[in-house]
């Protein structure tokens, strides 16, 4: 069964996300690209937790690359929890959200993304997105 946690662009939880479009100039002067995306569920009353060891292991977000090796590479999008915490994220790294996350716009949790590219051919890319680890969502107590 499929879980209702999924990446929305915006913190009322009502535009989802595909991908991370980034834009970028082909002689390198695009500079970095700050956006924020919603992690969250509309579905009332929902609890999210890892299936590894739920309540215990960190729900974790990580980029996902679904063209390695062309486009905007994963080496080059940092995560964090805040806007200060994109300047000492390590590009690539996952990032954990904690151990539970309850339903509801309210709940939501805000990931802040960091594309810095280097030069490549002036487009859009979408090959860059968000994935969690496998997740399990229960009844909330």
């Amino acid at each position: 069964m499929a879980i209702t946690l999924g990446f929305h662009s915006d913190s009322g939880l009502t535009d989802p996300l595909a991908s991370l479009n980034v834009t970028q100039a082909d002689d390198g002067s695009a500079p970095a690209v700050d956006r924020v995306v919603y992690l969250g569920s509309t579905a009332a009353g929902k609890l999210f937790q890892a299936a590894s060891d739920p309540g215990v292991d960190d729900i974790v977000v990580s980029i996902a690359d679904s063209g390695a090796g062309s486009g905007v590479e994963a080496a080059h999008v940092k995560l964090a929890l805040s806007a200060g915490g994109l300047d000492t994220a390590v590009a690539g790294d996952p990032l954990p959200i904690g151990a539970g996350l309850l339903s509801g716009s309210a709940s939501a949790v805000a990931i802040h993304v960091r594309v810095d590219t280097p030069a490549m051919a002036s487009g859009t890319y979408t090959d860059i997105g968000l994935a969690t680890n496998t997740l399990i969502e229960v009844d909330a107590p």
